[in-house]
């Protein structure tokens, strides 16, 4: 089950962070921003993987070492460049775009371990 989890994450988490570029491309998003965020992501996913997997006794170690990509995410979205762009932009549907996002990322990703069996 994990496996197949990963799977789909390895899909709709790096997805989601190319939204934020793509979103933020008509109004200067750089290349770097598309690359960190897919960076952050393939952290997430694999050290979240390895440390339910391959090495659950340090499960722990892994956790946090996935939280880091995590938190990068959600700092790139609410205080991070994507954030900047966004507020610059004087865009509100664009602003407010970003910000549906950013929740999506907050609340969404933070609760949904808790949801699985």
């Amino acid at each position: 089950a994990q496996f197949i989890r990963y799977i789909d994450w390895i899909l709709t988490v790096p997805l989601m962070c190319v939204e934020f570029y793509l979103i933020l491309r008509a109004v200067g998003a750089k290349q770097i921003l598309l690359w960190k965020m897919i960076g952050y992501s393939l952290i997430m996913l694999i050290f979240g993987y390895l440390g339910e997997t391959v090495f659950r006794s340090q499960s722990v170690l892994f956790g946090v070492l996935s939280t880091v990509g995590y938190v990068g995410i959600v700092y790139e979205a609410w205080f991070g460049s994507a954030k900047k762009l966004a507020v610059n932009s004087n865009d509100p549907k664009l602003l407010g775009a970003i910000k549906a996002l950013g929740w999506f990322v907050l609340a969404g990703w933070a609760i949904y371990p808790s949801l699985r069996a």
